[in-house]
This record gives structure tokens, C-alpha cells and sequence, in this order.
């Protein structure tokens, strides 16, 4: 068995006794955590597998009564959120970037620049990080099953 770390955002609205109704579910294994008063959830789950561990997790969400989740991982990252997730510094994640590091293409952007930073897909920049050795296995799972929740 293996410990999955991923995070799972609550969009929705009523959030009423939020933290006891999630503990109460299962999700004794995650922080609650708020940005922008946006509840979010960082999760440490065991589990046989990473899908296991995200589909056991958003099942527990459910339970609790709360229904408009979204997967972080499965969508896009700044450089600077890479590299604070993968604990390198942002210089590191702008060298690999620019093929300055790394023995093959780092992925391009795949959205323009918004606050002058590229959005790339996590997904791809995973699979590189795995690719070069910097990357837990654990986490390049995540990274690969994260996209279809």
C-alpha cells in the first residue's frame, strides 16, 4: 500500500459545519485548508493505487454532502506552484523550462501568459519531472489518474 498526496477543492456553496461532516466521512486523512475562503482539502490517503486513493477520497466528499469538487491535479500550474509542489526553487522550474536542465524538451505552455506567468498542464510536466528522475512515483500517479476526476 502506498500514501497518495493530492488535493481536492470544494466549490460548492453551503459549507455549513464543513470540517465535522468531512471528518465524520472519512476524510480524517486530509487538511482542511482555505484560500480566498475556498475550502480545500490536502489529502495523505493510503491506498493500493492512486485512482483508488482520489476515487475513495471524492466518494468520502460526497458522503459528507458536498458535490462540486475539482482534482488540482488535474489541471494547470504556474512554474512557481510546481516548483513550491515538487520543493525546488523557481529558478530550478524556469531552468528546466528553458531546456537549460533536463535531458529532453520540457513541455510547452499551454495557455498564454496570464499575470506574466505560463500555465502549464500538470499532467505534462509530470510525466517530464518523471522522465528526468525528479518526480516520486506516487506523485507521477496522481498526475496520470487526477485527469479523470
Amino acid at each position: 500500500m502506498n500514501t497518495y498526496h493530492f488535493t481536492i477543492v470544494i466549490r460548492d456553496n453551503q459549507l455549513d459545519e464543513i470540517e465535522d461532516k468531512l471528518f465524520e466521512a472519512g476524510c480524517d486523512d486530509a487538511l482542511l485548508c482555505y484560500y480566498n475562503d475556498v475550502p480545500y482539502l490536502e489529502f495523505d490517503r493510503e491506498a493500493d493505487n492512486a485512482e483508488q486513493a482520489i476515487k475513495t477520497a471524492i466518494q468520502d466528499i460526497h458522503l459528507a454532502g458536498f458535490y462540486d469538487l475539482a482534482v488540482q491535479e488535474s489541471g494547470f500550474s504556474t512554474l512557481a506552484e510546481m516548483a513550491n509542489k515538487i520543493g525546488v526553487s523557481r529558478m530550478t522550474m524556469t531552468n528546466y523550462a528553458k531546456n537549460k536542465r533536463g535531458k529532453t524538451d520540457f513541455p510547452k505552455p499551454m495557455y498564454g501568459i496570464t499575470s506574466a506567468s505560463a500555465l502549464y498542464r500538470w499532467q505534462d510536466v509530470a510525466n517530464w519531472l518523471y522522465k528526468e528522475g525528479k518526480l516520486a512515483k506516487a506523485d507521477y500517479d496522481v498526475a496520470q489518474v487526477a485527469v479523470a476526476f
